[in-house]
């Protein structure tokens, strides 16, 4: 199942009445090893076919899914989500937490996306999420070069539209 077709049920979940049940279980399933909690399994396991880190990412975007209350917004990647919020803070927090989002190891990668998308105001596009996550620990690591480009080019874009106005 792609990471569209999982948001897509993931919001026919959000719109209906079971949603609030669904949500509180799938926010503390991120309490938990990724996959492990019974009150989160009737919500991803009939859209789950596969076994391994492809279940656990699953997983991890419901609950990060249920943690933003649904807030799905096509297009905003995390990485430039955390650009936007270290902006606004005016801090090197968010960067350093970036740095080590893109250093996770398969053990640190769920703490660290919460820690993530808790800094994040409004959505995020939790599709591409997905797909990011399913390809996370491929061995040139192009997910993290491409989140690297998205943080730093956003960074570097809103540098010269300073020199200009300035």
């Amino acid at each position: 199942m792609t990471g569209t077709a999982f948001v897509e049920w993931l919001t026919a979940l959000q719109k209906g009445s079971g949603w609030t049940p669904a949500r509180a279980a799938l926010r503390r399933s991120l309490a938990f090893p990724l996959g492990t909690y019974p009150p989160a399994m009737p919500y991803v396991e009939p859209f789950v076919k596969a076994e391994g880190w492809a279940r656990e990412a699953h997983y991890l975007v419901a609950g990060l899914f249920a943690l933003k209350d649904g807030a799905h917004q096509g297009g905003r990647s995390l990485a430039l989500a955390l650009w936007e919020a270290a902006r606004e803070r005016d801090s090197k927090s968010v960067e350093k937490r970036f740095l080590a989002l893109l250093d996770a190891d398969r053990d640190q990668i769920a703490f660290r996306l919460r820690q993530a998308v808790g800094l994040v105001e409004g959505g995020l596009d939790f599709a591409r999420l997905l797909d990011d996550l399913l390809d996370w620990f491929h061995q040139n690591r192009r997910v993290q070069a491409r989140w690297a480009k998205e943080y730093y080019g956003a960074k570097e874009q809103d540098l010269e539209e300073e020199e200009v106005e300035g």
